[in-house]
């Protein structure tokens, strides 16, 4: 299964967008696929990759995030922006 980001806009910064990206990924996991986060051309904020990836990385944990979330497309700052995110969760 793979979502697209850019449906969304090219900046993921809100909590609602956030939200609901979060609550298409969680539908989507009930089908125990893999899935495949396309992030082209999209910058996503630290606060919003917490909001969904930090919150999936703790309800995974990290073999099964590992396992099931693979993210495509991505640049490096759209990296460093969801390893912030979930490490920022994880301190909490």
């Amino acid at each position: 299964m793979e979502i697209n980001l850019s449906k969304y806009g090219k900046i993921i910064s809100t909590d609602d967008t956030s939200n609901t990206i979060l609550r298409e990924i969680e539908a989507s996991l009930k089908n125990n696929e893999p899935i495949d986060i396309n992030a082209l051309d999209v910058v996503i904020s630290t606060k919003s990759a917490r909001l969904i990836f930090g919150i999936l990385y703790k309800k995974l944990s990290k073999i099964n995030f590992n396992s099931k979330i693979h993210f495509k497309n991505a640049s490096t700052t759209f990296m460093f922006a969801v390893n912030e995110g979930i490490l920022t969760e994880l301190s909490d």
